[in-house]
């Protein structure tokens, strides 16, 4: 057995439980989550990585980040979707994850006016700043594959998507200091 994979079982046989625990406080609004199917991602793609497993000062904490990233991802996957049409500087039609909620009129009307101030807020940033933030937020594309394309340094398409995001965070502070985000 490989120095990676024999810490990572040592690891894994030690730290099991508290593994589950850590999973099921963060699941809690989501049954259909199983802990031990999460692990057993987790687990499985670390033995895939197991040479970079044997380097790594603290494979715990590197664990449980990985379980937190993995819950992440399943969240994302499984949230519904809300459609913004004709947003301006769009060439498609873009979607924004939400929260379910279907059983609260109270949350949808306030998703909407959400979606209103959102697409406001985008709408006044800058063409190329505004292209990169809907590319990565929205589309879920990577940096690389839009410098790619674009022909730009991932350095400035990094720097355009920070710009963008705090331009954003300023634009929509007096809706979420006003209002109770869902």
């Amino acid at each position: 057995m490989q120095p990676g994979a024999r810490r990572l079982a040592d690891v894994f046989a030690r730290e099991r439980a508290r593994f589950i625990r850590f999973i099921d406080r963060r699941s809690f609004d989501d049954d259909s989550l199983d802990p031990e199917d999460i692990l057993s991602e987790v687990i499985l793609h670390l033995l895939q990585r197991s040479t970079l497993v044997a380097e790594m000062e603290n494979l715990t904490a590197y664990i449980y980040r990985s379980l937190a990233n993995r819950l992440t991802d399943h969240r994302r996957k499984s949230k519904p979707t809300l459609v913004l049409e004709d947003a301006p500087g769009a060439l498609e039609t873009e979607t924004i994850t939400l929260p379910d909620t279907r059983s609260r009129p109270d949350q949808t009307f306030a998703l909407q006016e959400l979606q209103v101030c959102l697409r406001t807020a985008i709408d006044q940033l800058g063409l190329k700043e505004r292209a990169v933030w809907i590319a990565t937020e929205i589309d879920g594309r990577s940096y690389s594959e839009l410098s790619e394309e674009w022909l730009e340094p991932i350095g400035t398409l990094l720097s355009r998507k920070s710009r963008a995001s705090a331009r954003l965070r300023l634009l929509l502070a007096d809706y979420k200091n006003h209002k109770e985000l869902p």
